[in-house]
């Protein structure tokens, strides 16, 4: 979610690291949690661009 930070979820709550981007291998599945603190349309999507082809992205409207 570009222009918004993510805090991963990582099992301890001592340790989320904050991300802009965040790598996910194949087959395996992450938790995170944005803060949504910033008002204006944001960008919800794979960097991989034949994924965005297939429509992996979402714009969200706040």
């Amino acid at each position: 979610l570009h222009g918004l930070w993510s805090e991963l979820e990582t099992g301890d709550p001592n340790y989320m690291p904050r991300k802009h981007t965040v790598i996910v291998q194949p087959g395996s599945k992450i938790s995170y949690q944005v803060t949504a603190d910033a008002l204006g349309n944001w960008a919800y999507h794979c960097h991989l661009l034949y994924h965005m082809a297939a429509m992996f992205r979402k714009v969200i409207v706040s």
